[in-house]
């Protein structure tokens, strides 16, 4: 790096005081280096941990070497929305220089004292961000937050459904009311269920304690179930696919192959790694020192995965014309 520093220096002189971009970048890695950059994370509900492998490796690619370049400052996975506040004090205590949170109920609980202390924030994956106001706008975000959002995706989601099983009637959403987008998915479920000629059965479960009452005392006739985004919800993913698989029914997602590898017959929606790399070149931009407020919220890109080992479980067969527009289909070994 010394050396490089000394070309610089050279190049500098001959041709004038002109810093070439080269040499910029590296008086900045130098200035880096006196002191790790630190960035906060804040998660809700375990399933959200690939997102953090997620978000270090697209850093990584950029340059950003952790211990030397970069501090993560992680104090676990927040199981509980009521707990977002304090946890979100303490990494603030540590003064850092961008605060990454995910889902949207922690970026919301991030964005109350990221506001306050004029911290940068990332956010992503996240829906309803100008409605939960997290931002003003999603070309102009003002203020200090920016990250990547969700398409408004559930409702395909739910025509996939009756596209890839034409038998389901009865829709099951088990939803945190708690959760802001938890309420957002099912509002746009319940809009395009009449249409296609699906009975919806909304069942609030507010804690893990009523997950358990529900999978234990299931209602009849539920043929479908559809899982909304939700934190708290989508971290049962096993005990819902292992349910849907012992009762013939067709379990859904709307996001991550790893639940469809997990035993999900479907996901429709964003991609772990995709959506982390969106994340970390906005947080390459502004740790270069553009603002937050300045660079528009950018969209996720929606995937379909299918689980054809689930199919032959409950008994359906998938039709060739979906599989062929399967973005991942994982097939029985």
């Amino acid at each position: 790096m010394r050396k490089k520093m000394m070309v610089c220096m050279l190049i500098v002189l001959l041709t004038g005081g002109v810093l070439w971009p080269a040499c910029a970048q590296a008086a900045e890695r130098v200035k880096k280096a006196e002191r790790p950059l630190v960035i906060a994370i804040l998660l809700y509900s375990k399933n959200t941990l690939p997102l953090l492998a997620g978000f270090k490796a697209g850093l990584r690619e950029r340059g950003y070497i952790e211990g030397q370049d970069v501090e993560y400052v992680f104090n676990g996975v927040v199981e509980g929305v009521g707990e977002l506040d304090a946890a979100m004090a303490l990494l603030a205590a540590r003064k850092p220089d961008l605060v990454y949170a995910a889902p949207f109920v922690a970026a919301n609980a991030a964005q109350r004292l990221c506001r306050e202390r004029n911290i940068p924030l990332l956010f992503g994956p996240a829906n309803n961000v100008v409605q939960g106001k997290l931002v003003k706008d999603l070309k102009h975000p003002g203020e200090n937050a920016t990250g990547v959002m969700l398409a408004d995706s559930e409702a395909k989601r739910l025509q996939w459904s009756v596209e890839i099983a034409p038998q389901i009637r009865n829709v099951l959403v088990p939803y945190n009311p708690e959760d802001t987008s938890a309420l957002a998915s099912l509002e746009t479920a319940r809009q395009g269920a009449a249409g296609l000629g699906l009975k919806l059965l909304a069942r609030t479960v507010r804690d893990q304690a009523e997950i358990d009452a529900l999978i234990a005392q299931w209602p009849e006739g539920v043929d479908s179930v559809y899982l909304p985004r939700d934190g708290m919800v989508m971290s049962r993913i096993k005990d819902f696919a292992e349910l849907a698989i012992r009762k013939k029914m067709v379990l859904s997602t709307g996001s991550r192959v790893s639940y469809v590898e997990q035993g999900a017959l479907f996901s429709y929606g964003f991609d772990d790694m995709e959506i982390t790399r969106q994340v970390a070149r906005l947080a390459d931009q502004i740790l270069k020192g553009k603002k937050p407020g300045d660079l528009p919220v950018e969209t996720a890109e929606d995937y379909l995965a299918i689980n054809l080992t689930t199919a032959k479980a409950i008994g359906l067969v998938v039709d060739k014309r979906i599989l062929g527009l399967a973005h991942r289909v994982i097939r029985p070994e």
